[in-house]
C-alpha cells in the first residue's frame, strides 16, 4: 500500500503526459496548457513549488489566454481560467491529509471557516450550480480553505518561497504594462474589443489604462501595489543601505505602470501602508527613506498628469485631482454599505448576482449574512494579527501586506479575480505565524531543503 501512495505521482505524470499527446492532436490548445500545467505540478510534487507556479500564473495567466486566442483576443468558457484554482485546490486536498501542527490563531480561523461555511450553504441552498456561479464561489472558497491549512500547519508556509518570486514577478509585470501603453499590442487591442472593456479607454497607444498581463486595470493594480508594499516593508526589515535604496528603486519602478493603469484605490493603499510602516515600525533614516519614497510617487504622479493628460481621454488630471460627492468613486463605493438597507433581506443571497465594488456587500449580496459577518471579522482579526507582528518585528512584510489587501475590500470585490489565491497566501501565514509555526519570514528568509514540505 505505501509502495502504490509512493509510486503515483510517477503514475500521474505517464498518464498526464499521455494524455497532452492525445490532445495535442483532437483538442484546443487550451486543454492542452491545462494539462501540461498538471503535468509540471506532479512533476514538482513538492507543494509550496506547485503554489510558487500558481503565484507565476496569478499575474500573467490572462496575457497567455489573449496569446492562445490569437486574433480573436477571447476564448469563450476558456479551461486556463480554471488552471490556478485546480492547483491550488490539490495542494489544499493533499495538505488535508497532513498532520496538523498547530491551531494558528483560532480566532481568525473560524471567521474563515464561516466564510466558507456560508458560501457553499447560499450555492447549495440556491441551488446556485452554473459554471460561473461554481467559479466565484471557488475564486472565495479555494484561497480561505488554503489559508486554513496553512495557519494549522498542514501547509507549509509559501511566503518564503513567494518573496523570492514576487519582486521579479512584479518588475517584468510593470514593463509589459509600460509596453502595452506606449505600443499597445494586437492581442491585447482584440482582447479590449472582444471583452468590451470600453470603460478603459479605446484600443490605441495613450489611450488605455493599463491592464497588463491581466484581465483588466483592477486585478493588475492590486497586484503591483502587493508588491511596492512588499518593497517597502523589505526596505525597512533588511539592514544593508545598499539593498534599502534596491527596494525603494524597484517599488518606485513598479509605482509608474501603476499609475499609468489608473486605479486610486490601489494608490490610497499602498499609501495607507507607507504610513502605517513609518509610525509602527521604521525607525530613524528607514523613516526618511520611506518619506523620500511617498515624495517621489508623488512627483511621479505630477508628471503622468501632465505629460499625459493633454492627450489621453482617460488619464486626466481630473481622475487624480477630482474628488467630489457626485461623480467620485470612491464616495460611491463606500455608499454601497447604506444602500444596503436592512442586511436581514439577504440571510441567503443570491450567487448569481452581478459583483459591486465593495467586499463586503458584494459577499452579503451573493451570498449572505453569515458569510458577510464572517468576511468582516475575517479583515478586521487579519488587521489586528497585523498590527501585532508589525510591532513585534516578527513576519512584517507578510503582514504589511495583509494590511494592504485590507484597504482594498473597502473598494472592490478583492477575491473575485485570482488574485484571491494571492490572498489566501497573504492571510494564511499571518494565521500562521502567531503560534510560532515559523518565527521569521523577512526578506532573508531562505527556501526550504528539498526533502520539505511536499
Amino acid at each position: 500500500m505505501r509502495r502504490a501512495i509512493e509510486a503515483w505521482p510517477s503514475a500521474a505524470a505517464v498518464l498526464l503526459a499521455a494524455g497532452v499527446a492525445l490532445v495535442a492532436v483532437a483538442a484546443p490548445i487550451q486543454v492542452a496548457l491545462v494539462l501540461i500545467g498538471l503535468l509540471v505540478a506532479v512533476i514538482a510534487r513538492r507543494r509550496p513549488l506547485v503554489m510558487v507556479l500558481v503565484v507565476i500564473l496569478v499575474p500573467t495567466l490572462s496575457l497567455l489566454r489573449r496569446v492562445v486566442a490569437g486574433a480573436s483576443g477571447y476564448t469563450e468558457s476558456d479551461p486556463l481560467i480554471l488552471l490556478p484554482l485546480i492547483l491550488t485546490l490539490g495542494v489544499v486536498v493533499v495538505s488535508w491529509g497532513q498532520p496538523r501542527v498547530s491551531g494558528g490563531a483560532r480566532g481568525t480561523k473560524a471567521f474563515a471557516v464561516t466564510v466558507v461555511l456560508g458560501v457553499l450553504a447560499s450555492v447549495l441552498l440556491t441551488s446556485s450550480f452554473t459554471v460561473d456561479a461554481l467559479f466565484f464561489a471557488g475564486l472565495i472558497v479555494i484561497p480561505l480553505l488554503f489559508a486554513i491549512a496553512t495557519s494549522t500547519g498542514r501547509m507549509p508556509l509559501v511566503w518564503g518561497y513567494a518573496m523570492h518570486v514576487l519582486p521579479a514577478l512584479g518588475a517584468i509585470v510593470g514593463t509589459y504594462g509600460l509596453y502595452q501603453f506606449f505600443v499597445l499590442p494586437d492581442w491585447d487591442r482584440a482582447w479590449m474589443r472582444t471583452s468590451q472593456l470600453t470603460s478603459i479607454g479605446h484600443p490605441e497607444p495613450l489611450e488605455v489604462r493599463v491592464f497588463g498581463m491581466s484581465e483588466s486595470p483592477g486585478p493588475y493594480a492590486l497586484f503591483l501595489g502587493l508588491v511596492i508594499v512588499l518593497c517597502l516593508a523589505a526596505a525597512v526589515t533588511t539592514t544593508r543601505w545598499a539593498s534599502r535604496v534596491g527596494w525603494i528603486a524597484l517599488g518606485g519602478y513598479v509605482a509608474y505602470p501603476l499609475l499609468l493603469s489608473g486605479v486610486r484605490s490601489t494608490l490610497v493603499g499602498v499609501g495607507v501602508c507607507a504610513v502605517v510602516l513609518i509610525l509602527v515600525r521604521a525607525r530613524g533614516l528607514a523613516r526618511i527613506l520611506l518619506l523620500g519614497f511617498l515624495a517621489g510617487a508623488w512627483v511621479l504622479l505630477t508628471t503622468v498628469v501632465n505629460r499625459f493628460s493633454a492627450s489621453s481621454t482617460i488619464l486626466t488630471s481630473d481622475r487624480y485631482t477630482e474628488f467630489s460627492t457626485d461623480d467620485d468613486s470612491f464616495v460611491a463605493r463606500i455608499d454601497l454599505l447604506s444602500s444596503v438597507g436592512n442586511p436581514f433581506r439577504y440571510i441567503v443571497g443570491n450567487p448569481a448576482a452581478r459583483a459591486v465594488d465593495n467586499l463586503f456587500v458584494d459577499v452579503l449580496l451573493r451570498y449572505g449574512l453569515v458569510a458577510a459577518i464572517g468576511m468582516l471579522l475575517l479583515i478586521c482579526g487579519i488587521v489586528i494579527l497585523a498590527l501585532r507582528q508589525l510591532v513585534a518585528k516578527r513576519n512584517e512584510v507578510a503582514a504589511l501586506c495583509a494590511i494592504f489587501i485590507a484597504t482594498q475590500v473597502i473598494f472592490g470585490p478583492t477575491f473575485n479575480s485570482l488574485f484571491g489565491i494571492l490572498v489566501g497566501v497573504v492571510f494564511g501565514t499571518v494565521m500562521a505565524v502567531p503560534l510560532a509555526i515559523q518565527k521569521d519570514l523577512t526578506a532573508t528568509t531562505t527556501l526550504a531543503p528539498a526533502t520539505a514540505g511536499r
